[in-house]
């Protein structure tokens, strides 16, 4: 009998009952006004853009003007991984993004891109069709990587949670997007993370191409042998045991390979499967892989987008309204989609400083057969937990709408802080003209925009609270305007580890007057004094025994901020049937290594303060992935290490022979028998690649036996049979190496000897050779090899951001007067990596002051320089400045401050002695931006405006 009909048989249904706690809470201040619904004070409306691609820019651009004349705030626009990344790894192209965001800022409007990591087309609203990057599916299996449902429906849609390396992808794209769109921070208020499907945080539970259609509840998506293993692992982790399983479960598995999601989801739910300590359990898991997946996302996008542009980050739950109350099946459709416990979930946006978007905000209940749907509870239900966790709102509505009482009932009930349309079609015409929405769309939503509806931002103050609540409370006002209604709003957990953070819009007020306190009726008010904090950021530290606190600007000090580096070098050292064991470099960190956690199939599964790992209590013969994170005594925690897959020896019986073979044959078999046995079927079991270049290995049981016998071939009718004498292997780990001339082959015990498995030296004199407002050119001493350096990787705060063969990097793109932390790694052509170099801190130089010029030069010379001076003044020395890559492909792109002068004089030249200087009369650029083609015949060339 399977586990399944075990548990649901033993499973007693209990009736499930669902309360909503709402509580009215009265100001505490004499000017603080009566309780009242309203949206958060710094709401806003958005509108979204269109998913198919823009291809007449001034019609759209007329579009827009409509939007930002009626009062909206910003577009929002899918930015698909499967355009900007799609000619290779690393090969990002993101000129039609920069052109679409110069067009959204010449509208007046803001731009909130989404990045969006999934696939375009096959669910409802989708007019496009832009698949996730095709060379991606090469990077792991299709097990790892795509799901699997309940029915065997492989599913592309997005990649799956279970795949290792997903947080390096997110790592690259998110740098590059950071690196290209820097120059845009002053029109980015917030970036979106897609976090699965439709670029919602779920499972691809409901596809219409797998057969689903509405309401059908969906099915699970955890049926590939990676999830399986996941979740059996899982299991045996929580329970200690098998045996532990079989107590909690009340079961008597006799093998970890029975644990296994539901085999029928509908049986799962008609006979109260869901309601066992089984199914609480599967379910349980099954939303916590999406939650890892969430904190996997947002450390990538913190990362590298919290420094460059210092705007929140949102990710989006999908509303899964139908199927909610079905009387058999109570949330079937959430629980397939990965919802089964909100406040666990939304809890997670908090804990990675995530703002949640939700969906459906324009829908009816109607709760009745076959539907069961109640949208409206539904959001009711995961706004009140967002209120109470203290997680910001953003609403959308599901379908084209024009239902805005209901969206504006929603937004003002529950303290929205923005609202997005779908989509700029619904309100505004292909000719620019506003349609029939427009009007519904301002009165109930767009009217509630905080500083008024002209767009424009207002001053901000952003506070760091060190607790001493623990759930503290901030009750404000900007200084002269209304209090919030107190307690105020919940300060949420900063990236700090101790503080609370929250950034408050004070519109055009010049100072936030503030008192704390508890949330349940303690306050810190200096006195009665209340405290006051300027623009831009300040830290407040509570006072002892109820004193005054103190104000400090600027982020908190003394605090380390600063993540490890992450571990390389990770491998196996050695395994059997039931273990496997780990060995990596050391971490390095700003003050010090605490420990590393052991991460195996996207679970968590240990710590230790050491550098190597013995995970035990293993299945025989299976494929287990590991990665593994170093963390400091602050919390920091490193991104995850290069993932290592290890599959456990099969269980032994008997005597074993390891055979590495030197590769003769490209695809060798060994056709073989225990010494005095039966042979294998010619040809014999073809070799797999074993983890040194160059060579096969195979382990072979030989019972009782003590020699293996074999013979070789190519799997074809090429043999290698030692002259018809056959080889013997004893008992052990051998080398064969097959003779250069076609004769007998020689054996030698142990490893292979000569292969390269050395990494080249340590980078040294890592150093920056020179720095502007927006660059910075480094250069380091060779590294060393037994056989030679390939090349170098270069990392920037812990991120890989580019390869280089030689000795010298230029990275463009940065923020003035910004400190940027730099580290170096050799490796060789066998992949062999070097540890870290010294890591040196370089910060680019301040914001020139006075006027500017800048040259975007269409490449010409493949590494131009610009000899240059400001009009009248002072030529630079020759040949000039290199010209850094721009964001553009094909583009170098420099900005040079001129002073007083109106324009640059410039001259172009290779580095080595070819000029371009327009016949002998240099080439003169006003203030502003403009850009350089030269000429394809060697004769003058041509400036244009604008990049």
């Amino acid at each position: 009998m399977s586990l399944s009909t075990i548990a649901w048989r033993k499973a007693r249904i209990l009736v499930l009952g669902f309360f909503l706690v709402f509580s009215t809470i009265l100001g505490l201040f004499s000017n603080s006004n009566t309780a009242s619904a309203d949206v958060a004070n710094d709401f806003k409306a958005s509108v979204m853009a269109p998913l198919t691609k823009i291809t007449d820019w001034n019609a759209f651009k007329n579009q827009l003007i409509t939007l930002k004349n009626n009062g909206v705030y910003a577009l929002t626009t899918d930015v698909w991984w499967g355009d900007v990344e799609a000619a290779g790894d690393n090969q990002f192209d993101w000129s039609y993004y920069t052109t679409y965001a110069n067009v959204v800022s010449q509208s007046g409007l803001k731009w909130v891109p989404i990045l969006s990591t999934h696939t375009c087309g096959g669910n409802p609203g989708d007019d496009c069709n832009i698949p996730i990057p095709s060379w991606l599916w090469s990077k792991g299996t299709a097990d790892e990587m795509k799901y699997k449902s309940e029915t065997g429906y492989v599913n592309n849609e997005a990649i799956s949670p279970f795949w290792s390396g997903i947080g390096q992808q997110y790592n690259e794209l998110f740098a590059s997007f950071a690196a290209n769109f820097t120059s845009y921070k002053s029109i980015i208020p917030k970036i979106y993370l897609s976090a699965g499907p439709s670029g919602e945080l779920r499972y691809p539970s409901y596809y219409n191409s797998a057969g689903w259609s509405y309401p059908a509840r969906g099915k699970f998506q955890v049926y590939t042998d990676t999830a399986k293993n996941a979740f059996r692992n899982a299991m045996i982790t929580k329970y200690g045991s098998l045996n532990g399983v079989n107590q909690a479960w009340n079961l008597s598995l006799t093998n970890a390979s029975q644990i296994n999601p539901p085999s029928d989801g509908d049986t799962f739910y008609s006979t109260g499967g869901y309601n066992s300590t089984y199914g609480k359990d599967f379910l349980t898991w099954y939303q916590s892989v999406l939650e890892n997946h969430l904190g996997v996302i947002a450390a990538a996008a913190h990362t590298n987008f919290d420094a460059v542009f210092g705007v929140r980050i949102g990710a989006k739950i999908s509303g899964l309204h139908w199927q909610y109350n079905n009387p058999s099946a109570p949330h079937s459709a959430e629980n397939t989609a990965g919802y089964y416990n909100y406040t666990t979930l939304i809890q997670k946006f908090k804990d990675n400083n995530l703002d949640l978007t939700f969906t459906a905000l324009e829908m009816n209940d109607d709760g009745s057969a076959p539907a069961y749907s109640k949208p409206s509870t539904l959001v009711d239900n995961v706004s009140s937990i967002a209120n109470n966790l203290g997680v910001r709102l953003n609403g959308e509505n599901a379908l084209p709408t024009g239902n805005f009482q209901k969206i504006e009932e929603k937004i003002m009930s529950w303290g929205y802080n923005g609202f997005t349309l779908l989509r700029l079609a619904n309100l505004v015409n292909s000719d620019g003209s506003a349609n029939g929405n427009m009007a519904g769309f301002k009165q109930y939503v767009i009217n509630h925009t905080k500083n008024g509806n002209d767009n424009t931002e207002g001053n901000k103050v952003t506070l760091y609270y060190k607790k001493g609540f623990t759930t503290p409370y901030v009750h404000y006002r900007p200084a002269g305007g209304t209090w919030t209604t107190a307690p105020g709003k919940a300060i949420p957990d900063s990236e700090l580890s101790g503080y609370a953070k929250t950034t408050i819009d004070i519109g055009t007020a010049t100072q936030l007057e503030a008192a704390f306190n508890n949330g349940s009726g303690t306050w810190d008010s200096n006195n009665s004094q209340n405290y006051f904090f300027s623009i831009g950021t300040s830290t407040y530290t509570p006072g002892n025994n109820g004193a005054a606190g103190t104000i400090t600007t600027g982020v908190p000090q003394g605090v380390d901020t600063t993540a490890p580096s992450i571990p390389t070098n990770l491998a196996s050292t050695s395994k059997t049937d039931t273990s496997i064991s780990l060995s990596w470099s050391a971490s390095t960190d700003a003050v010090g290594v605490t420990g590393y956690e052991i991460w195996r199939n996207g679970v968590k599964i240990a710590t230790t303060a050491s550098t190597s790992y013995t995970n035990s209590g293993l299945t025989a013969n299976t494929a287990y992935s590991y990665t593994v994170k170093a963390y400091d005594a602050a919390g920091n925690l490193s991104t995850d290490s290069a993932a290592l897959s290890v599959t456990t020896n099969p269980t032994p019986v008997g005597n074993s022979v390891t055979v590495y073979y030197k590769k003769g044959y490209a695809t060798p078999y060994i056709h073989y028998r225990p010494a005095g046995g039966t042979w294998t079927t010619a040809p014999g079991t073809a070799m797999p690649n074993s983890e040194l270049s160059g060579y096969a290995k195979i382990s072979i049981t030989i019972g009782t036996a003590s020699q293996l016998e074999a013979v070789f071939n190519n799997g074809s009718g090429t043999w290698d049979n030692n002259n018809s004498q056959n080889y013997l292997f004893n008992v052990g780990t051998w080398t064969f190496t097959p003779s250069s001339t076609g004769g007998v082959g020689t054996i030698t015990a142990g490893l292979p000897q000569g292969v390269d498995t050395t990494a080249p030296s340590i980078p040294t004199n890592l150093a920056s050779t020179s720095k502007t407002d927006t660059s910075i050119s480094l250069s380091w001493s060779a590294s060393t090899d037994t056989v030679g350096v390939t090349g170098y990787e270069i990392w920037r705060n812990g991120v890989k951001i580019a390869t280089t063969t030689t000795t010298s990097y230029t990275n463009s793109g940065l923020i003035a007067n910004t400190a940027y932390s730099y580290t170096v790694k050799a490796y060789d052509a066998a992949g062999n990596l070097s540890a870290d170099s010294a890591a040196i801190s370089v910060t680019t130089n301040p914001t020139p002051v006075g006027n500017s010029v800048t040259v975007y030069y269409k490449k010409g010379f493949t590494t131009p320089f610009i000899h240059y001076r400001p009009a009248s003044g002072t030529w630079t020395a020759v040949p000039g400045i290199a010209m850094p890559n721009s964001e553009l492909s094909g583009y170098a792109k420099i900005t040079v401050n001129i002073g007083t002068a109106s324009q640059l004089e410039v001259v172009f030249n290779n580095g080595s002695g070819t000029w371009d200087n327009n016949n002998g009369q240099n080439y003169l650029f006003n203030v502003g931006t403009w850009t350089f083609t030269p000429s394809s015949s060697g004769g003058v060339g041509s400036i244009t405006v604008g990049p």
